[in-house]
């Protein structure tokens, strides 16, 4: 006998299946920028995060004037970007070769194909064939109101894209127990979503069971991370400061120094919001009009689980769970981030002004993802692979619709 038959198989190091999958990505968005008027190397004016990076390029931390198609703070006198500043850190290098014009549309969509390869990593690793891992990929970005956002590189879309590839890069790093890594892109993710704090509770517990020992008590199992918190600490330190510097509270962001709150009456956020939040979001749907038109809102949101079906995924996944006995203290603690976020959220006096479906609720898909990680599945089940199927349909057409019919 040969002694190479002996020899294991090697595995290929190039996965084939992926770079389909980006290939295909790829291809649907050169197709919709296409019909969007060949806009994938375009720069969205909807962008305040380059306009923030040029305002540091000149050492300052005001833009210098008004831009009234922008959400702008308004402080002092001066007009400030009023989102936390991360995506103005990744964008601040695309300035040096094309200052106020970054390709932003590009960057986007580009961010947006990352975070499908990291969830496709993700489902692999948690045991998932590999055609089941990219359609649940698929669903979590273009089955997602992330379609529609990643179609745009506005201050809005690029804040919420960045907060979810971030997010999903920190699962697979603490799948990989790559500690210092995954918290240090939570806290990168705070910067673009500042409730994606709550992910840290998951991540912490996460390590804690797998550093914990019989004899040990919890400070001291705890403090096993401690080199895994300085980097969030000294990025927190960083996002206060910027934050005292330009609004003297190491807390405002600059939100609430925008007109649309300053002159509500209830301000930003307030316990009043929540019941109606709550209502749109969970019982608003998709009407038929004349002609079979689709009717839906496009402030405020709709059905978020079936804008985002990735969520009835995760509502199967925790029937199951319950059903037979397998929750568990890390899938209790995702629950409960989730909801909290969620519940933080519909505190917001709105919940996403012009959108399709309800991009809010996009912020929790990581979380989801790494609950659907935990069942360690080989495969989707039929109405699983149909709802993904829908997400994709559904949303692709969100985003034609939100350019063609309200754009």
């Amino acid at each position: 006998m040969d002694q190479r038959t002996l020899q294991p198989k090697k595995r290929p190091c190039v996965d084939a299946t992926l770079l389909c999958m980006l290939a295909l990505m790829a291809f649907g968005y050169l197709l919709l920028h296409d019909l969007l008027g060949g806009t994938l190397l375009s720069h969205s004016a909807w962008d305040s995060y380059t306009l923030q990076a040029m305002a540091w390029r000149r050492g300052s931390l005001s833009l210098g004037q008004n831009y009234p198609w922008l959400e702008l703070a308004v402080y002092q006198g001066e007009y400030y970007v009023s989102f936390p500043p991360f995506p103005s850190v990744v964008l601040l290098p695309f300035t040096f070769l094309f200052g106020e014009n970054t390709p932003n549309n590009l960057i986007i969509a580009i961010v947006t194909m990352a975070t499908a390869a990291l969830a496709y990593r993700c489902l692999r690793r948690a045991g998932m064939r590999e055609t089941c891992a990219v359609l649940g990929a698929l669903l979590l970005t273009w089955g997602s109101n992330l379609m529609w956002m990643s179609t745009n590189g506005g201050v809005w879309f690029m804040a919420q894209a960045l907060n979810m590839f971030l997010l999903t890069w920190a699962l697979h790093c603490a799948m990989c127990k790559r500690r210092v890594l995954a918290y240090a892109l939570v806290a990168f993710a705070v910067g673009c979503r500042p409730f994606s704090a709550l992910a840290f509770f998951p991540l912490f517990l996460f390590f804690y069971l797998q550093d914990r020992r019989p004899d040990e008590g919890f400070c001291k199992t705890a403090l096993r991370q401690w080199k895994a918190f300085l980097i969030p600490l000294g990025v927190a330190a960083a996002y206060m400061w910027y934050n005292y510097a330009r609004f003297g509270s190491v807390l405002e962001f600059g939100h609430n120094y925008l007109p649309e709150f300053t002159e509500a009456e209830n301000g930003q956020f307030h316990l009043s919001y929540i019941f109606a939040n709550l209502k749109n979001i969970f019982l608003r749907p998709i009407a038929f009009g004349e002609g079979l038109s689709l009717e839906y809102p496009v402030f405020d949101g709709f059905l978020f689980y079936v804008a985002n079906p990735f969520f009835l995924l995760l509502f199967g996944q925790i029937v199951s769970d319950a059903r037979h006995r397998q929750m568990d203290a890390m899938r209790y603690v995702l629950l409960a981030a989730m909801l909290l976020n969620l519940l933080l959220l519909c505190w917001h006096k709105t919940f996403g002004g012009w959108q399709f479906g309800a991009r809010y609720t996009c912020d929790l898909l990581p979380l989801a993802l790494a609950y659907l990680c935990l069942a360690k599945r080989q495969s989707l089940c039929r109405w699983e692979r149909f709802a993904a199927w829908f997400g994709i349909l559904l949303n692709v057409y969100g985003a034609l619709a939100m350019n063609f019919l309200h754009g």
